[in-house]
């Protein structure tokens, strides 16, 4: 009988004991990590969900801060290995740049980190890119830049950057020579580059070309989408490569290996509710990044078609330095 007894007992002592996780969570400030530097696309990001996840937590009777965190360094590397050894219990998160932190599997490169063990907790954005030049370049569209008779020199954030994934593949695609200079912290920094001369022309999101074009500086030549929103700009049908199309970015948002389910659901939920506000939709789509917010297993499934489209490039990608 006590053998029955301590059997039927199991299954509530289970229980018991992950309850208080799912109940304790958050117990302590939301450290949301942004793995570049200020003023980009990511850290635009964070910074308008940070006060809308505290206003949930508000409301559930939690006063919890939510705190954007910059660490910028190896195109995105650095933040992802710090995530990759922090505590699982939910309290510190990632926005990630996807494909780009994908790298390792895509190619099988050691990349410091293995993207597969991390816990997917969403997606709060998904962009398109263009190809931006100075107006002072004198060179005013895709035309242009095929036609010149050396090869063109592109500033981003270096290997393993999605940006630099899908310059590599617009111009291996077009047969147009590249040159990248990595080593910029943020979209911010590589924009700036092309207006100082660094470098010919560089790929950014969509919403981000649009911001930095305020006062009308750039040339915006390409917009990969079915829809260009920038006039006078060629998408990859235009071009005869409508593949092109599917050179996207997400902005995926993971925490460290091995959270606990009831955990991951609870940050999941926070955050899934934080993109699906209307000021948020409202405002990435004004800002041309639309949210397209997804679960954890929605997000999961985005994650591993994107893999299967960039790994037919893995061998270019690969050898990006």
């Amino acid at each position: 009988m006590r053998k029955l007894l301590t059997a039927a007992a199991m299954p509530l002592a289970i229980a018991l004991a992950y309850a208080p996780a799912a109940q304790a969570f958050p117990d302590k400030n939301i450290k949301f990590l942004i793995p570049y530097g200020p003023g980009g696309g990511f850290d635009v990001t964070v910074r308008k969900l940070a006060p809308l996840m505290e206003n949930i937590l508000a409301a559930q009777g939690k006063k919890i801060q939510v705190v954007p965190t910059n660490m910028p360094g190896g195109s995105g590397r650095k933040a992802a290995s710090y995530l990759a050894k922090a505590r699982p219990d939910g309290h510190t998160i990632m926005i990630f740049n996807m494909p780009g932190h994908g790298l390792g599997v895509i190619t099988g490169k050691k990349v410091g980190y293995d993207f597969e063990k991390f816990t997917i907790l969403g997606r709060v954005g998904h962009g398109t890119y263009v190809v931006v030049t100075a107006k002072k370049s004198g060179l005013k569209s895709i035309k242009d830049i095929m036609a010149l008779k050396r090869p063109i020199k592109v500033p981003d954030q270096g290997p393993g950057s999605t940006a630099r994934m899908a310059s590599l593949i617009v111009w291996e695609t077009l047969g147009v020579k590249a040159e990248h200079i990595g080593g910029y912290k943020s979209s911010t920094d590589y924009a700036t580059a092309v207006l100082r001369g660094d470098g010919d022309l560089t790929l950014l999101a969509a919403g981000s070309a649009a911001r930095y074009n305020a006062r009308g500086d750039y040339n915006i030549v390409a917009h990969f989408s079915p829809k260009p929103r920038f006039e006078g700009a060629v998408n990859g049908k235009m071009l005869g490569h409508p593949d092109l199309e599917k050179v996207t970015l997400d902005r995926i948002v993971a925490g460290p290996p091995k959270m606990k389910p009831e955990v991951t659901k609870a940050v999941s939920d926070l955050l899934l509710k934080a993109a699906s506000d209307k000021s948020y939709i409202d405002w990435a789509e004004k800002t041309g990044n639309p949210a397209d917010p997804l679960d954890a297993a929605g997000a999961k499934k985005e994650i591993d078609e994107g893999f299967k489209f960039f790994a037919k490039f893995k061998d270019v990608i690969a050898r990006s330095k």
